[in-house]
């Protein structure tokens, strides 16, 4: 929904709340709270809030959806980010397999008519069991700290403003950059209008968005004091890297799934430790499993070892 516009020069910035993209910033919260720190006090009191079989499917779905951030894209879109929840969820659940496809296209996905089921089928439940009493207060709360970013957006100029809503956006003359896995850079000169919403889940993450002329921005709206630990997913990470046999593991499987035999013969290793360094590396995400037949077959996450080097300087820029 619309809550405002400003205009400076050439560039228009149209600002809005979209309930459904709220929503889903907080699946994603719940799908990787070990890298939402400023929301830690928020997942433990969900905890005790929603079923667990729900809180299971949202964390399982997690892989599928891109820890529901892939789904989010539909948000950026009219009429689905002016809608309520359940009126946006039934828009969204009439689009074909191919439409849900295209978006999933975007991050080198695909899904089937049982999967995109299933995820509208925990989006909906989610929003009955607990989502519903959240949007009641987070709504009018953020609506109203739009408003007051707005006034402040027109006292300091538009540019100047957007450069302040993350540590990693820079903006200048010419163009806008966002420092994540890589720079990604905009043309002022070719931006038709820069849509802002506002999230209390989002942080740490620069969200951005690019569509036909249009760039999508959102600004982090903290509720909790601001948590200096280290994400656990970052130590994580970092200890699956720092082991040579687990590097070797990761270059073995540069070509395609090894079982836990194919590596234990390949790199003249035991089966079990294998077993041990393969664990490692699933918790750290860096590689996923799957059943074929007798044997599990594991693969290397290719996004996870593409965002390595954002994931650590987004710890250290935040």
């Amino acid at each position: 929904m619309n809550v405002g516009f400003l205009c400076e020069n050439e560039l228009k910035a149209e600002f809005v709340f979209s309930p459904i993209f709220e929503m889903l910033a907080s699946m994603h919260v719940i799908s990787v709270p070990e890298h939402h720190l400023d929301r830690r006090k928020w997942m433990e009191e969900l905890s005790d809030k929603i079923p667990d079989e729900l809180l299971h499917n949202i964390k399982k779905y997690g892989r599928i959806t891109g820890d529901w951030l892939i789904p989010m894209d539909f948000s950026n879109l009219s009429p689905y980010r002016d809608l309520c929840v359940p009126d946006a969820l039934a828009e969204i659940e009439k689009l074909s397999l191919q439409q849900w496809n295209e978006v999933y296209k975007l991050y080198d996905k695909s899904i089937g008519w049982k999967e995109k089921n299933n995820i509208i089928e925990i989006m909906k439940n989610y929003y009955e069991a607990f989502f519903y009493n959240e949007i009641n207060f987070l709504q009018p709360f953020l609506i109203h700290t739009i408003k007051r970013k707005i006034n402040m957006f027109m006292e300091e100029g538009l540019l100047e403003s957007m450069g302040k809503i993350h540590e990693r956006l820079e903006i200048n003359e010419n163009k806008i950059i966002f420092h994540k896995n890589k720079d990604y850079s905009f043309d002022l000169n070719k931006l038709n209008k820069v849509v802002i919403t506002a999230s209390t889940f989002i942080s740490p993450h620069l969200l951005m968005h690019g569509d036909k002329g249009i760039l999508y921005l959102t600004m982090l709206v903290s509720l909790e004091e601001k948590n200096e630990a280290v994400p656990d997913d970052l130590v994580d990470l970092l200890k699956a890297l720092g082991d040579g046999t687990r590097l070797r593991i990761l270059r073995e499987m540069k070509t395609g799934a090894e079982s836990t035999q194919g590596l234990a013969l390949s790199l003249n290793l035991t089966e079990a430790g294998i077993s041990k360094h393969l664990k490692v590396l699933c918790k750290a995400r860096l590689i996923e499993k799957k059943r074929q037949g007798n044997f599990m077959m594991y693969s290397i996450n290719k996004d996870a070892i593409d965002y390595i080097p954002y994931k650590l300087y987004e710890f250290i820029m935040r």
